[in-house]
C-alpha cells in the first residue's frame, strides 16, 4: 500500500523525467523500468521501479548541475537521501519476506544488501564532503550506470531466485 507521500515523490520523479525528456529530447542513459525483468512478487517489482525512478531523478539533477542550469546542493542531497531511504525500506521488506518463508540463501542475500547499503552510504558521504564537478561527475556515473547496473544484476540473479522460492512456497505480494 502506498502512502500519499510515496505518491507525491513518484509524481515528482515523473515530472523531473518529463522535464528532462522535453529539454533533451532523449532518454540517453535512463533506465526504462518497463523494459526490465520482473520477479514473481509484485511488491518487489514496485520497489525495483522506485529504485530506478530514484536513480533516474538523481541523474537528471546531476546532469543539470553539470550544465550549471540546475539544482542547488540541497536538491541533490534530498535525492541521495531518498534513494538511500527507499533502498533501506526495499531491503527490509525483502528481509522480512525471506525470514517469514525461511529462504535458504537469506544470509547471502542479506550480506549483499548490507554491502550495497555501505556503498550507498559511501557515495552519500562523498557528496557531503565535496560538491565539486568531479564529485558530480562521479555521482552521475553512479546514478546512471553503477547503481542501475548492480540493481539489474541483482534482480535477475538473487531477487529472481528468492521471489520464485517464496512464490512457490505460498508467498504472495505484500
Amino acid at each position: 500500500m502506498s502512502s500519499g507521500l510515496d505518491d507525491c515523490q513518484s509524481d515528482h520523479r515523473r515530472n523531473l523525467l518529463a522535464l528532462y525528456v522535453e529539454k533533451n529530447n532523449s532518454l540517453l542513459s535512463m533506465i526504462d523500468f518497463e523494459r526490465t525483468p520482473r520477479v514473481a512478487l509484485e511488491f518487489m517489482n514496485r520497489e525495483h521501479q522506485k529504485a530506478f525512478d530514484d536513480a533516474n531523478a538523481l541523474k537528471i539533477l546531476l546532469d543539470s548541475a553539470l550544465d550549471a542550469s540546475g539544482p542547488v546542493a540541497a536538491d541533490i542531497e534530498n535525492l541521495l537521501q531518498t534513494l538511500l531511504a527507499d533502498t533501506v525500506t526495499h531491503f527490509e521488506l525483502e528481509q522480512q519476506c525471506m525470514e517469514e518463508y525461511l529462504f535458504p540463501a537469506r544470509a547471502d542475500h542479506y550480506r549483499e544488501h548490507q554491502r550495497v547499503l555501505q556503498w550507498m552510504i559511501d557515495e552519500h558521504s562523498r557528496w557531503d564532503r565535496d560538491h565539486s564537478v568531479e564529485t558530480i561527475t562521479h555521482l552521475r556515473r553512479y546514478a546512471s550506470d553503477e547503481f542501475p547496473g548492480w540493481l539489474l544484476n541483482h534482480i535477475v540473479t538473487m531477487d529472481t531466485v528468492m521471489a520464485s522460492y517464496i512464490h512457490r512456497h505460498g508467498g504472495t505480494s505484500i
